[in-house]
């Protein structure tokens, strides 16, 4: 079988021996083509990260189509338009969801140990040594709870951190075990209230798109911290910087962006209390995605469906 790799941010001989390596292991023969620079080949499965429509459009034979980062708002509309029927399936923490819980966990506690305050202190020159608020009463909420948001939350709670989650329906997923209280979106006021750090992890879809804007995230208690490792269309910016100017949000840790890179000059560069990294909260890992790749292409060879499966019409 053919495997096609579409990713410009990673050398495909990495790929393609991890793509290799793992399918000899689970007894299959892949040829794997390196997408970028032989467009016209046919293949049989497609592992992508950000491709081009024309190039989707022109695979006419594909079986499934592998998303290669947890996030699929980025090829979910081409697929629509291009491979109606086709499966798109994304990978499952493969490597990423530890990487999350080190990120989120970090941004709490530098919430908790209230650092964007030492950092305005130290601006000022002043020694001023601050009370912190009690643990068991600074809660994390966790807005969107799928494989990165239950992987963080769990490391939160273990930090002895009270832990809640706000999702579409509220109800726990079978394959977690969620002992925390669950809101489901029409209860987002809310989930808010209660919520000392916002973690935004919710894919960008037709309901999330500019859905934290100023009305809802005045929700939020005086003085809450927001951290976003979702994706950047979710928030909107202008709110969240008066949000930040009045004092309201203490602080913002950011990860994604609406545009991204991030202009130069935008506005949140500059903020004092504005964190931002590029992009990097959880990076996809070859080697571990790779061999979920293969594990899935070998169900799909068995006549099985793999687990992973975007529902198209929800967009995740």
């Amino acid at each position: 079988m053919k495997l096609a790799v579409w990713d410009p941010d990673e050398p495909f001989r990495r790929w393609r021996d991890a793509l290799v390596q793992h399918a000899s292991e689970l007894g299959l023969a892949v040829e794997v083509i390196d997408a970028t620079t032989e467009p016209d080949t046919q293949a049989d499965f497609a592992l992508v990260w950000k491709p081009p429509a024309h190039w989707l459009a022109g695979q006419l034979g594909l079986r499934a189509v592998f998303n290669l980062g947890a996030g699929v708002d980025a090829v979910l509309p081409l697929m629509r338009r291009a491979l109606p029927g086709v499966p798109l399936i994304r990978l499952e923490d493969a490597g990423m969801g530890r990487q999350m819980a080190d990120y989120v966990a970090e941004a709490v506690l530098h919430a908790w140990r209230r650092m964007p305050d030492y950092a305005a202190l130290q601006s000022a020159q002043r020694w001023e040594p601050l009370v912190l608020p009690p643990r068991g009463s600074f809660h994390v909420g966790f807005l969107g709870l799928g494989q990165m948001g239950y992987a963080a939350a769990r490391r939160i709670a273990a930090m002895d951190f009270p832990v809640l989650a706000c999702t579409r329906s509220g109800q726990p997923r079978p394959t977690f075990e969620a002992p925390w209280p669950l809101y489901p979106f029409d209860r987002l006021d809310a989930f808010l209230a209660q919520t000392r750090v916002l973690v935004v992890l919710l894919p960008l879809t037709a309901q999330t798109t500019g859905l934290l804007d100023y009305a809802v995230l005045s929700h939020l208690p005086r003085g809450a911290h927001v951290v976003n490792a979702g994706r950047g269309a979710v928030i909107e910016q202008a709110d969240l910087l008066d949000l930040l100017g009045s004092g309201h949000i203490a602080s913002a840790t950011l990860d994604v962006f609406a545009t991204e890179p991030l202009p130069e000059g935008d506005a949140l560069w500059r903020h004092p209390r504005v964190r931002i990294t590029p992009h990097v909260a959880a990076q996809t890992l070859v080697g571990p995605a790779a061999a979920q790749v293969m594990r899935k292409i070998a169900t799909i060879e068995r006549g099985e469906a793999p687990s992973g499966a975007v529902d198209q019409r929800l967009g995740y």
